[in-house]
């Protein structure tokens, strides 16, 4: 359907310029003295004209019609994503006070994107019909997968410019320095400004200097998350995909609302995906992409 409209929508300059045209030529033949033997032909001749004009006139106003739907299309998108993520974080007040049974997951990796792992887990995702979110830093050699998570539907979120611990955190105002520089190359690179961030590291990385930092983001309007789950990808030591496994599982429990981290980079993570979201559906797990009003998300 997109890519019919946008075939019609490259032929709207065409038809405009033909229904132009159409309408010299119909002057030009009002204005012409005939002669009477010619006259009955170009009387047929202007019906004919007349015609095709109008035809043009009511194709060119059909693709009118279609081009501003294509273009209102991202807004009615961001409308539904909001009104779902409504309703979302509706269930998890419930999910909390106990009035419902429902369990939510929310798969996260973190790092990325890199040129095999992150094509692969996104392939994974589809397949399996799941959102996630990535929380990027600084890839300008990645911008494609970004295009593809966001296409996808993914949530993206920030993990900072360098992610360069030292760098980071050599201030509180480093840091915020280090997330306010990836949000604004990400809203100039691919149009989307997040509205989530992850310390590097998590949190307690940032020591005392977490408060001034967490106070100054939320004056931009983010949140930061940490996670209560983990594969154990981003320890040190060699990861089998059974361990990944075995931890993600293990380390959800019975926790009914879980925010599991994860690594792009990881082989063994992205082996051990498609029976991580196998086994969490089997158990009754919601998998959503996080979104900035969840109850998992902070401000300070």
């Amino acid at each position: 359907m997109t890519e019919t409209r946008t075939k019609k929508s490259s032929l709207l300059p065409v038809l405009i310029t033909m229904l132009m045209i159409t309408s010299a030529v119909a002057v030009g033949v009002r204005m012409t003295t005939p002669g009477e033997d010619k006259l009955q032909a170009m009387q047929e001749e202007w019906q004919t004209l007349t015609a095709e004009k109008e035809a043009l006139t009511g194709e060119i106003q059909g693709l009118k019609a279609a081009v501003a739907e294509q273009k209102d299309l991202p807004q009615a998108i961001q409308r539904q994503k909001e009104e779902g993520f409504r309703q979302l974080g509706e269930l998890e007040q419930k999910i909390k006070a106990g009035e419902s049974t429902q369990k939510i997951a929310y798969l996260t990796f973190d790092d990325g994107p890199y040129d095999n792992t992150t094509e692969a887990i996104l392939d994974v995702l589809k397949e399996k019909g799941v959102h996630a979110t990535f929380f990027l830093r600084h890839r300008p050699d990645h911008v494609a997968q970004i295009r593809r998570e966001i296409r996808e539907g993914h949530t993206l979120a920030n993990h900072s410019y360098s992610h360069k611990i030292k760098a980071v955190y050599q201030s509180a105002d480093s840091c915020i320095r280090e997330i306010r520089d990836q949000q604004e190359w990400l809203t100039e690179t691919v149009g989307v400004t997040p509205q989530i961030y992850r310390f590097p590291g998590g949190s307690p990385t940032a020591g005392s200097k977490k408060q001034a930092i967490a106070a100054a983001l939320a004056a931009d309007g983010l949140g930061y998350v940490d996670w209560n789950c983990a594969t154990g990808d981003g320890l040190p030591g060699a990861l089998t995909t059974e361990k990944a496994y075995q931890n993600a599982i293990g380390s959800v429990g019975e926790q009914k609302i879980v925010v599991m981290l994860m690594h792009d980079y990881s082989t063994a993570t992205l082996e051990a995906l498609p029976e991580i979201i196998d086994t969490l559906k089997a158990e009754g797990y919601l998998l959503m992409p996080l979104f900035r009003e969840s109850v998992m998300i902070r401000s300070a």
